[in-house]
């Protein structure tokens, strides 16, 4: 007895036989094809969302109790789609066949394809002929045969893979695949293995194997290699380095990062990470046995071992607390240069726990320096232990001023030379408010008190001198004005604004006496012109009675294009003999300062700031930077004069010029160079250039840096370093100093 239905192209929901079919088919179709999850059962999809079926035919032998559905077969659930010529139930064997133009689309757009697909009800065991796949970010995979085993295993035989994109024509191989005489998917462990398998780059075999394996796109992290970086360097010869990722957690990781060389040994390094609800801590350094730092003639070449720690970090050991550390050490001053870890010239160690609420901010510090400059003497570089801070604002108060109160307490200690202990409080009391003409007005009055215990010479900072204390008060009134001014001009708006400030200072405050150990660096310009100190610490007092005057303004387009800059000028009633000398700044009138951000295309973005002699407008510095041209051919320049006035320290006379250029020469390629050069002595300090080559399936980093500098036994070198990165390999961020990464 025969029995047949048909349909005449029209949708309808499933019977339970149809039903279970159409969710045999969608169930197991997908782990034939590497699908990333379990597959659920036939009984589980049963239940799920209604089967939509469309066919030309559909019919039932009852005799064979086979289930067909022929002619333009589709069908749909949950946003999943299954296309093919023919689809047969075989119920009393439970197996389901679909032949001819076999398409599966998944909710997510992968897309698979086969000549003809059978598989088990119980989705355990399936056959797939000539199987293809389009997965995610236009990832390919082909095989002529895919089989399914044990529920779990995919075995894919002659597969090619490739992430690569097909060129239009269709005629040529894609950037990089490969090939594979066996491919088996276990789906269980996450894990893609390949079996006597070739890389091959434009069809071009370049690598064979006979075995290796990945995670599958399902996993987000797996122990083993990562991208390896080759290069040479003329200190240390060929390199190469072979980072390895170790996984011990879903929060705990390592990679160990060994760095091979033919001229300096094997440095092995590596890096810890953790992550708990605290925060997130981070462990690093190397280690190697090679050429002693320094060679000293005579001396009979022998070894030493040599190194690097770095770690840091942050945590939220409360609601409002914060806390976290910067640890940095090396073994001699061109460790790190010399194996391109760091350029460093100080490395610097701090731990941290501070409170911020509203605006009040409490906070304990402790710092340490290395200092890795020839002329730097480590007993004398002090350790701050501890650095203590407050800064409290009361709400607001008549007239709607409030009262401000900043203390702070530190200790600085060296194994050679001066220590300091110094405790200072200020109290303050600001008012501000709006003129009749819409002027802002500010005052601010305050009194701070300074104690120092000191044990040393406050002015060579040695160890001589004997122990003294010494305090002083500093009240200061301030009062600032501005006037800002608005207006538009089409669509762009600007402002205009004239602003003044005024602050006394009583003078006399016992400089020789106190160690200045927090404002040796002093430096006027546009950012302090207005400031009631223009010192950047506590240990000196911008003493006397002065008047800054100057102008703000800039203007700005709905697009971000803007222009804008300050200019300035103070006047001193009484020298003030804490400055350096031709510091800028003297009796009665000081140098003039000022800063110009021009940025009015995306064509061209310029900085320029600069101080100018009152007497004869020489310029004392210039500092200009310059970007210009589209996106395709970008230069970059800078230039950098400092006059050779002290800074408290050291004559600073400086000269440099920097120039740098970027072209996309096409979509995928980029290339750039940079040289910097020190016009003082007419010699280049560095040159720089490298490539970025992006594509879809690869990026490939290259560069090439030459430096003129000499520390420790390094002297002229030269570094070549390049990394290829493949897409779903193991792939990362690459990229140069030359292009922002």
């Amino acid at each position: 007895m025969h029995q047949a239905t048909r349909t005449s192209r029209r949708r309808r929901t499933a019977s339970p036989r149809i039903r279970r079919l159409t969710a045999l088919l969608l169930a197991s179709a997908l782990p034939l094809f590497l699908s990333a999850g379990a597959a659920p059962t036939a009984a589980e999809e049963a239940r799920r969302a209604p089967v939509v079926l469309t066919a030309d035919e559909v019919t039932f032998d009852t005799e064979k109790n086979v289930i067909t559905a022929a002619g333009g077969v589709e069908l749909s659930q949950d946003g999943r789609r299954l296309l093919a010529d023919r689809v047969s139930y075989d119920e009393p064997n439970d197996r389901v066949v679909a032949e001819g133009h076999v398409v599966l689309v998944e909710e997510g757009g992968e897309t698979f394809f086969g000549d003809s697909a059978e598989v088990t009800g119980d989705l355990r065991e399936g056959v797939v002929e000539r199987l293809g796949a389009l997965l995610a970010e236009e990832t390919r995979l082909a095989a002529i045969r895919g089989t399914r085993r044990e529920g779990n295993f995919t075995v894919l035989e002659q597969a090619v893979y490739s992430p690569c994109p097909l060129c239009e024509e269709g005629d040529r191989q894609p950037l990089w695949q490969i090939r594979a005489k066996e491919v088996e998917h276990d789906q269980e462990a996450g894990t893609i293995t390949y079996r006597h398998a070739t890389f091959e780059l434009l069809g071009v075999p370049l690598a064979y194997t006979p075995w290796f394996s990945h995670p599958d796109p399902t996993v987000k992290r797996r122990s083993g290699f990562l991208v390896p970086t080759g290069g040479s360097n003329s200190e240390l010869g060929l390199t190469l380095e072979t980072p390895y990722y170790y996984t011990f957690a879903p929060n705990r990781d390592f990679t160990f990062t060994p760095l091979f060389t033919t001229q300096a040994g094997v440095v092995l390094g590596g890096e810890y990470r953790e992550l708990r609800e605290i925060g997130e801590t981070r462990v690093g350094g190397s280690i190697t046995r090679t050429d002693p730092y320094e060679r000293e003639p005579g001396r009979d070449g022998g070894k030493e071992v040599r190194g690097h720690v770095e770690a840091d970090g942050r945590y939220r050991p409360g609601r409002l607390w914060d806390a976290g550390f910067d640890l940095a050490w090396t073994s001699d001053d061109s460790y790190l240069k010399r194996y391109d870890i760091s350029s460093q010239n100080v490395l610097q160690n701090h731990a941290y726990l501070q409170q911020v609420v509203g605006r009040d901010y409490l906070a304990l510090h402790s710092y340490a320096f290395q200092g890795l400059r020839p002329e730097d003497s480590q007993g004398r570089i002090p350790v701050v232990l501890p650095l203590a801070e407050a800064s409290l604002e009361s709400s607001p108060l008549k007239w709607g001023s409030q009262l401000t109160f900043d203390t702070s307490f530190v200790a600085l200690t060296r194994t050679e030379g001066l220590d300091t202990r110094r405790f200072s409080a200020e109290l303050g009391w600001e008012l501000p408010w709006v003129g009749p003409i819409g002027d802002l007005w500010r005052l601010r009055l305050s009194s701070r008190g300074d104690i120092y215990n000191i044990d040393g010479d406050p002015q060579s900072f040695s160890n001589e001198g004997g122990k003294d204390s010494q305090g002083r008060f500093v009240p200061r009134a301030s009062l600032d004005w501005s006037w800002p001014l608005i207006g538009d001009t089409g669509s762009w708006q600007h402002v205009l604004e004239p602003a003044v400030a005024f602050t006394a200072t009583p003078t006399g405050g016992r400089e020789e006496k106190i160690p200045n150990e927090d404002s040796q660096v002093f430096e006027f310009d546009e950012t302090n012109l207005f400031e009631p100190s223009r010192f950047p610490g506590l240990d000196r007092i911008d003493e006397g009675t002065r008047v800054a005057y100057g102008l703000r303004f800039s203007s700005l387009a709905p697009n971000g294009l803007s222009v804008g800059g300050v200019f300035g000028q103070s006047y001193q009633f009484v020298k003030d003999d804490t400055v350096p000398e031709d510091s800028g700044i003297g009796r009665s009138f000081s140098d003039y300062v000022g800063r110009l951000d021009f940025r009015p295309s995306d064509w061209l973005d310029l900085s320029y700031r600069f101080r100018a002699d009152k007497n004869d407008l020489e310029f004392r510095r210039n500092d200009i930077n310059v970007s210009a041209g589209p996106a395709a051919l970008r230069l970059d320049l800078g230039y950098l004069r400092l006059s050779d006035e002290p800074t408290g320290l050291a004559p600073r006379s400086r000269e440099e010029l920097r120039a740098g250029v970027r072209v996309q020469l096409l979509d995928e390629l980029a290339i750039g160079a940079q040289t910097r050069r020190d016009l003082n002595r007419g010699a280049t300090v560095s040159n720089m250039v490298g490539l970025v080559y992006t594509h879809p399936c690869l990026t490939l980093t290259a560069g090439l840096e030459q430096s003129n500098t000499t520390t420790g036994e390094l002297e002229d070198t030269t570094t070549f370093k390049v990394r290829v990165s493949l897409s779903t390999l193991g792939a990362q961020r690459l990229g140069t100093g030359l292009f922002g990464s």
